[in-house]
C-alpha cells in the first residue's frame, strides 16, 4: 500500500484581500497545507475560518493555520519561518494597497495617477525587505513569491542579494485580454492564441484604461495554432480592443484577476511539466516577462526576437515612465522628476533619490502627507499617526 503524498506547505503573508482571493481559488482544490501570517490576530483568524468553513461547505476539509507577527519584527518572523518551514512563501503585504488611490473621487484619482506608481515604492519595498531579511536569517529553503510591486521591488532587493524568486500580477493580468483581442481581430479561438509580452507595470496599468500609450516601451510576440503565416495586426488595434471590448472591473474586485495570475505562478512552480506563464520581477529582473516554470525552476523566455539585453532595456525604459529613472547597484533609486512633481503638487511630498534603508522613513512621511491633505479616509495606512 502506497503512502500518502505529503502536501506542499504554502505560507501566505498578509491577511488581506489578495490573500483571501488566492485562498478562495486554491482552498477548494485541497492540494496544499496553508499557513496565513497576519499582523492582526482577530482578522487573521476570521479570514482562515471563513476559508475553512467555505471549503467544508464544498466538501473539502483543508488544513489552514493562522499565525501572528509584524513583519518589522524580523526576529519573530525568522523564528516562525524556521518553525513552519514552508515550501513556498507568497507575500501579499504592503503598507498601503495599490488600489487605495483607485477609490478616490474621479478627478483626484486622475490627477494623482499621473505620478504613476514609482513614487509609492516605499509602501511596497519596506515590508518585503524585512521579510527577505527574515528568510535569509532563517536559513530555510523555500520559493519566494512577491505581489508587492515586484517590477521594482524584486530588482532592488536583487542588488543586495535578497531578491524574491518571482513576482505576480501586472504584466500577467494583461495577457488574457490581449489573447481575446487578437482572437477577435483574427476571428479565431482565444485558446489558439499564444502570447509573449515583455512589459513593465506602467504598460499593464495604462492599456486597460487608455489603450496603447504614447512612447510605449514593450515587445509583443504572438502566434496562432495551425496558422504559421498569421497576419501581423497593428498594435493600436490590439490594445484599443483590450480597452474597449474587454474592459473589466478594477479596484478591489480586480484583485481576483491578480489572484488568478498568482495561482498560475504558485501551481506552475510545483508543476511536473513545464508551464509558460507571465510574471513580474523573475530572478531579480526589472519589469515583466514570459517565464517557464517547472518543479521549482524558473526560466525567462528569451529568443532572437527578444534577447535578454533587449528585454531588460524595454522594461527599464518603461520603469522610468512609471516614476523610477534608475535602480543603482546598491539598491538605491533615482526618481523621475516629472512624476515627483505631481506628488509635490498633490501631497507636498517629493524625493529625488531613496536608499533601501530610507524606505521605512519615507513610507511614514508619505502616509503622513496623505493624511494631512485629508484626501480621504482610505489613505490611512498602518504608518498613519492614528494607527
Amino acid at each position: 500500500m502506497s503512502l500518502p503524498v505529503r502536501k506542499k506547505k504554502l505560507l501566505l503573508v498578509g491577511a488581506g484581500n489578495l490573500c483571501l482571493q488566492i485562498l478562495k481559488i486554491l482552498g477548494p482544490k485541497n492540494a496544499f497545507d496553508f499557513v496565513v501570517l497576519g499582523r492582526n490576530e482577530e482578522a487573521t483568524i476570521r479570514l482562515c475560518n471563513l476559508v475553512t468553513l467555505s471549503c467544508a461547505q464544498l466538501g473539502q476539509f483543508i488544513d489552514i493555520k493562522p499565525v501572528v507577527a509584524d513583519l518589522t519584527d524580523i526576529g519573530r518572523v525568522t523564528q516562525l519561518l524556521r518553525e513552519e518551514a514552508p515550501d513556498m512563501l507568497v507575500n501579499c503585504a504592503s503598507l498601503q494597497s495599490w488600489r487605495v488611490i483607485t477609490g478616490l473621487p474621479k478627478l483626484s484619482f486622475e490627477k494623482l495617477d499621473q505620478a504613476q506608481f514609482g513614487p509609492w515604492l516605499p509602501m511596497h519595498l519596506t515590508l518585503m525587505h524585512c521579510l527577505m531579511r527574515a528568510v535569509k536569517a532563517s536559513g530555510i529553503t523555500t520559493k519566494t513569491v512577491n505581489a508587492a510591486f515586484p517590477d521594482a521591488v524584486n530588482p532592488i532587493l536583487a542588488r543586495i542579494g535578497l531578491a524574491p524568486d518571482i513576482g505576480v500580477g501586472n504584466v500577467a493580468n494583461l495577457i488574457p485580454a490581449v489573447r481575446f483581442s487578437i482572437a477577435r481581430l483574427l476571428e479565431c479561438a482565444p485558446a489558439d492564441v499564444q502570447v509573449q509580452l515583455y512589459a513593465q507595470h506602467y504598460f499593464s496599468h495604462y492599456v486597460p484604461r487608455g489603450g496603447l500609450p504614447a512612447r510605449a516601451s514593450y515587445r509583443l510576440l504572438y502566434e496562432v495554432r495551425d496558422r504559421p503565416e498569421v497576419v501581423r495586426l497593428p498594435a493600436e488595434a490590439i490594445f484599443s480592443t483590450v480597452k474597449s471590448e474587454f474592459r473589466r472591473l478594477g479596484g478591489v474586485d480586480g484583485q481576483f484577476l491578480t489572484a488568478c495570475s498568482a495561482v498560475t505562478v504558485i501551481e506552475g512552480l510545483f508543476s511536473p511539466v513545464p508551464v509558460l506563464v507571465h510574471a513580474a520581477g523573475p530572478l531579480g529582473r526589472p519589469g515583466g516577462y514570459p517565464v517557464w516554470l517547472h518543479d521549482g525552476q524558473i526560466q525567462v523566455q528569451l529568443s532572437d526576437a527578444c534577447p535578454q539585453d533587449e528585454a531588460v532595456r524595454i522594461n527599464s525604459i518603461c520603469q522610468s515612465q512609471d516614476g523610477i529613472d534608475e535602480i543603482h547597484c546598491d539598491g538605491s533609486v533615482t526618481y523621475n522628476p516629472q512624476c515627483m512633481a505631481v506628488m509635490q503638487s498633490m501631497l507636498g511630498y517629493s524625493k529625488n533619490t531613496m536608499s533601501i534603508e530610507q524606505s521605512a522613513e519615507f513610507a511614514r512621511e508619505l502616509a503622513s502627507r496623505s493624511e494631512e491633505r485629508r484626501v480621504g479616509k482610505e489613505w490611512r495606512s498602518r504608518w498613519s499617526p492614528k494607527h
